[in-house]
């Protein structure tokens, strides 16, 4: 089976990183713990103490190894190819025909949707998703109607920007 490539903004990529160090440091602290504290434990709640710490260590270890995995597949797109045109790592202001307001999505892969973007406002659109798929490709001034979960969806492109250069507040 071949391996399935997953696209990330260079700043997805830097910020998975980052997750992955931190988590790789919180394990490396948290097994010195359980170490540390496990001739303190009560006899009647061990078991309990045990299970809890396990299950913890479990999901750690589940999303370090996601991390790794997710950052080998990588494909880094370190700008953006089409300035004029909708890519992974674009933040894309539209107009929504049924709100009759703005909305601000930022187009990221599957893998980017996860975490916030502190600082900077939108909406984390999957390029997976009906949103993001409708949106790759098309340029400032494009109508695109959506089929959604509560309906129909009807958006007017009217700014693209690449994500990198937006500034964290």
């Amino acid at each position: 089976m071949a391996q399935e490539r997953v696209i990330l903004s260079s700043t997805g990529y830097a910020v998975l990183q980052q997750e992955l160090t931190d988590l790789e440091a919180e394990h490396v602290r948290r097994q010195a713990e359980f170490v540390d504290t496990k001739d303190d434990v009560d006899p009647s709640q061990e078991e309990a103490a045990y299970f809890d710490r396990r299950v913890e260590k479990e999901h750690l270890e589940e999303r370090i190894g996601h991390l790794k995995l997710v950052l080998d597949q990588a494909e880094v797109l370190e700008e953006d190819p089409d300035l004029s045109r909708v890519d992974p790592g674009d933040q894309v202001t539209v107009w929504d025909f049924s709100e009759k307001g703005q909305q601000v999505f930022n187009v990221v892969s599957s893998a980017e949707t996860i975490y916030a973007r502190d600082g900077i406002p939108g909406r984390e659109v999957s390029t997976e998703s009906p949103v993001g798929q409708a949106l790759l490709g098309r340029q400032v001034g494009d109508v695109i109607e959506i089929e959604v979960p509560d309906g129909k969806a009807k958006y007017a492109i009217r700014r693209i920007e690449p994500l990198s250069t937006l500034t964290r507040e």
